[in-house]
């Protein structure tokens, strides 16, 4: 099937929107600036995206789908439950990814979730999604009702370490991200995961 020429511009802006909110940051991240990372007119991202809040959410979907890219490339590799947990791990905490620039995109990103109900409607997709994930291979590793528990354990360790790593002067190196993550996961499987 081919690809629509709307559909790359709306790629190309939704990237140079993302590239602009690294740079500037959310509040900075204007139209007129959009266009001029992307070698367009801003009349052009007006009339693929209808308002800043539409772009915004589109560059939410990017910014996910780097993560998820890497999470599936990663999963590729694995075969055992422990090691896909440890694809997803390894796909959050890439060093492509995880760093302050994205962390502080992040961060932006979540402060904005209260004021809008479609940026609160995808951030409960991708959090149901980790969630998804994670579940899927722990209850390989533990009963449910525990396996339910890591996961939240897990997920507001990830979200603690993205968080910090906004943070100035905070910065988590991605070995110790993983390693921290790694040691927790081990910790519990060892704990919940006796005769399964």
């Amino acid at each position: 099937m081919k690809t629509r020429i709307r559909d790359i511009r709306r790629m190309d802006l939704t990237r140079a929107a993302y590239q602009v909110m690294l740079e500037h940051g959310l509040a900075n991240t204007t139209v007129a600036r959009v266009g001029e990372q992307a070698g367009m007119s801003h009349g052009i991202v007006n009339y693929h995206f209808k308002n800043k809040g539409e772009l915004l959410n589109a560059v939410v979907r990017y910014a996910n789908r780097l993560i998820g890219d890497r999470v599936v490339a990663l999963m590729r590799e694995a075969t055992t439950p422990r090691e896909k947990l440890s694809a997803v791990l390894g796909g959050y905490f890439d060093p492509e990814i995880f760093n302050p620039e994205n962390a502080r995109a992040w961060l932006a990103l979540y402060a904005q979730t209260p004021k809008s109900s479609g940026f609160v409607r995808l951030q409960n997709l991708i959090y149901s999604r980790l969630q998804s994930n994670l579940l899927c291979y722990l209850k390989k590793l533990m009963p449910l009702e525990q396996a339910l528990d890591v996961s939240r354990g897990l997920s507001l360790m990830m979200d603690g370490l993205w968080l910090q790593q906004a943070m100035d002067g905070c910065e988590v190196p991605c070995s110790l991200a993983l390693r921290m993550t790694e040691s927790y996961l081990d910790c519990m499987v060892e704990k919940h995961g006796a005769g399964q």
